[in-house]
């Protein structure tokens, strides 16, 4: 009766639809461009002629086994996030979970995570308390719902404003995250059992910060053998 009184409606078409984006607006929406980067899904300037990583990838230790990301950074991808984070948009959650999970079924690495659980990028409880919820939260638990995946609270996030980071190097700010990002203390001490694959999920990839540091703290946590990272959007360094 609900439905019927007040439909949902696309919110790029503004036609009526089963989710807050149409089958065909979530279609249309850009994807990150092939070839990739097989490790942190890093759109490749040149087609390789093996598999390769980026030059930021290349030789270099990373906490994570693979990042993706389902859609590239446009006005439009942008200002969809920017609703769903600040304008109280938690509903948009839903129609952009389907991005994320057909990046579960085409990345072969991916799928083969079959005992995984999907681990949201926790936010500052001054945050939680302003938006009213987290937004990757919002996204793993719509995802979760559709790949059939469980959504765990591993991680948790200080108060300390790590944020306000625009004049702060980018040394400043990898340390920044690794001081801001804990395992929670249940996980830590094995009270909740985990599973040995975990699924970052977060909004936006920019520097890979965020990740890195997620990933480092989820390393910790007992049994973990794998841990990859999806995110809705990649920031393109142009």
């Amino acid at each position: 009766m609900l439905r019927w009184i007040y439909p949902i409606t696309c919110e790029l078409c503004h036609e009526v639809s089963e989710r807050s984006l149409c089958p065909d607006c979530l279609a249309r929406l850009e994807r990150v461009p092939r070839p990739i980067c097989l490790y942190c899904g890093a759109p490749l300037q040149q087609t390789p002629a093996a598999p390769a990583h980026c030059e930021a990838c290349s030789g270099k230790p990373r906490p994570f086994d693979l990042a993706r990301s389902a859609l590239v950074s446009t006005e439009e991808t942008m200002e969809l996030v920017y609703k769903l984070k600040y304008h109280h948009a938690a509903w948009l959650a839903g129609g952009l979970a389907p991005a994320l999970a057909d990046l579960l079924v085409h990345t072969p690495a991916l799928t083969a995570m079959s005992e995984a659980a999907l681990v949201p990028v926790p936010v500052t409880r001054k945050h939680l308390n302003s938006r009213g919820y987290n937004q990757a939260e919002e996204l793993a638990r719509a995802l979760g719902k559709l790949v059939q995946l469980p959504v765990i609270r591993a991680l948790q996030r200080d108060d300390t404003d790590h944020d306000s980071q625009t004049r702060l190097s980018a040394r400043q700010r990898q340390l920044n995250a690794y001081r801001a990002f804990q395992p929670t203390p249940d996980y830590t001490s094995g009270k909740h059992p985990l599973p040995p694959q975990l699924i970052l999920v977060d909004d936006v990839f920019t520097s890979g910060a965020t990740a890195r540091a997620c990933s480092r703290a989820l390393r910790q946590l007992p049994g973990v053998k794998e841990i990859a990272v999806i995110t809705l959007i990649r920031i393109l360094q142009r």
